[in-house]
């Protein structure tokens, strides 16, 4: 196999290699997309089905999806722009720490070993009513009651969500933020401190700029994993609205066999949106790249 003049390999050559493993992947995600799409249009369905070809897509228009969609929208936003916020922050407060102490910092990585329906119970002990925050405002006299106690969970907003995947999706951000700031020269840091900077400013002017690149990948992962995941909005989610998963899942399982291809043509509707999401983010970032390098 031929490498050019830099010694790397062409993009051929490189998707020969990878496709022994990558063909049977490609082969799996292919056919499950294309099975959901035409089952969307009441293709291929087990089952007589007497809709139209867009009849699954005109159930979507119900006004109840709506208030699904705006959650998921609205719980895929928060959660990924206080991940990538708290992340970020903290990765710089662990990357100033002296060697000696960041080995201690290992703790924050306990979220990743998790399992999201981990999270998710222990959003549940600790965010209900009857969890432990509540339980903690009546000894101390917050509240009268552990009743009294604001309704995170089950509050209509997402607020229960939020919060487990801000738990489980700040580590990431800190590892990868980690990773980078350790290719950063600390000595820009240090002039910055001899100029009397303050830490506000060289966090805004040398320690984003540096983290963007990574940054924008991070929240793009994140923002995708929070709209479409599907167990910690099942166990601390509203039931109506519910996030769009959610919605898929009770349409695909819950309900009759009629409304399998309307959950089919909500699935396709996600992919969509993930992917046209994607391109306009990483579009929308570059452009806002190649500007603040022109100032």
């Amino acid at each position: 196999m031929t490498k050019d003049s830099t010694g790397r390999l062409s993009l051929g050559q490189a998707l020969l290699r990878l496709s022994p493993l990558a063909l049977p992947c490609v082969a799996l995600f292919g056919g499950g997309l294309a099975l959901a799409i035409a089952q969307s249009f009441g293709v291929a369905l087990p089952f007589p089905y007497e809709g139209g070809a867009f009849a699954a897509y005109q159930e979507l228009t119900r006004p109840h999806l709506a208030g699904s969609i705006l959650l998921s929208l609205w719980v895929a936003l928060a959660s990924a722009g206080l991940s990538v916020i708290c992340g970020s922050i903290l990765a710089y407060a662990i990357w100033r720490l002296p060697n000696a102490l960041q080995r201690w910092t290992i703790i924050y990585k306990t979220p990743l070993i998790l399992p999201p329906i981990a999270v998710g119970f222990l959003a549940i002990i600790f965010l209900s009513r009857s969890g432990v925050l509540s339980s903690l405002a009546f000894h101390i006299g917050l509240v009268d009651t552990p009743a009294d106690f604001p309704s995170i969970l089950y509050g209509g907003w997402g607020g229960g969500i939020i919060l487990a995947y801000l738990y489980k999706e700040t580590p990431f951000v800190v590892l990868l933020s980690l990773a980078a700031l350790r290719r950063l020269d600390p000595g820009l840091v240090q002039t910055a401190h001899m100029f009397h900077a303050s830490r506000a400013t060289i966090f805004r002017t040398i320690i984003l700029p540096h983290l963007a690149p990574v940054l924008h990948t991070v929240f793009i992962i994140l923002f995708l994993y929070s709209f479409g995941a599907f167990d910690i909005p099942y166990l601390v989610g509203e039931s109506s609205p519910g996030m769009l998963s959610v919605e898929a899942f009770n349409l695909y399982f819950k309900r009759t066999l009629a409304d399998r291809p309307t959950a089919m043509a909500l699935l396709t509707l996600m992919f969509l949106f993930s992917v046209g999401f994607i391109v306009i983010y990483t579009r929308t970032a570059s452009r806002l790249g190649q500007k603040e390098r022109k100032l």
